[in-house]
């Protein structure tokens, strides 16, 4: 009795693949494009998430870069004479001080933050005040006067984008002290 030995096959058996499978050890174009059609739905919502987030913290880096500028604007503006910040709007002007200082000076004009132009306006409005701070010797009541012009109002706007206009103000009142 001869034993036969079974043919060997061509190639060496790749452990885990069955029988049939046997005959080929690569990927199918079918197989490519089912992992693609896979990614692309997970990495585009994902990439779509990023752009979104980079451009939100662009503009929220835009809004506190105005809101400095603004303050500073603010400082600059309190510390000018109650009689050198005049009555309604001023818009792309320096207001000097009376020293001629530079750190004296309320520059309006526009300013390029990021990739926006920003516009910068002082509104200011005289605000009556009314108080009950004197007393009246005749009958020892509280007498009640109004001081039209020992008030201003100061308003710092400032407007920036081109098709979702921003806006944010700044209000101070200042005493002629």
């Amino acid at each position: 009795m001869t034993r036969r030995t079974p043919a060997k096959p061509d190639r060496p058996a790749v452990p885990g693949l069955s029988a049939g499978a046997r005959g080929r050890r690569g990927i199918t174009l079918v197989e490519v494009l089912i992992a693609l059609t896979i990614l692309s739905t997970l990495l585009l919502p994902i990439g779509m998430f990023l752009v979104e987030y980079l451009r939100g913290s662009d503009s929220l880096g835009d809004f506190h870069q105005v809101m400095n500028l603004l303050e500073e604007k603010m400082e600059v503006a309190l510390a000018q004479p109650f009689h050198r910040l005049p009555v309604g709007t001023s818009e792309n002007v320096r207001l000097a001080g009376e020293a001629r200082d530079p750190g004296d000076v309320l520059d309006l004009r526009p300013v390029e933050v990021g990739r926006n132009l920003v516009r910068f306006s002082l509104e200011v409005e005289m605000v009556p005040v009314e108080f009950s701070a004197i007393l009246n010797p005749r009958n020892g009541t509280m007498d009640r006067r109004r001081v039209e012009d020992g008030l201003k109002r100061l308003t710092i706007v400032g407007t920036w984008g081109d098709k979702n206009q921003h806006r944010l103000d700044l209000v101070a009142f200042k005493a002629d002290l």
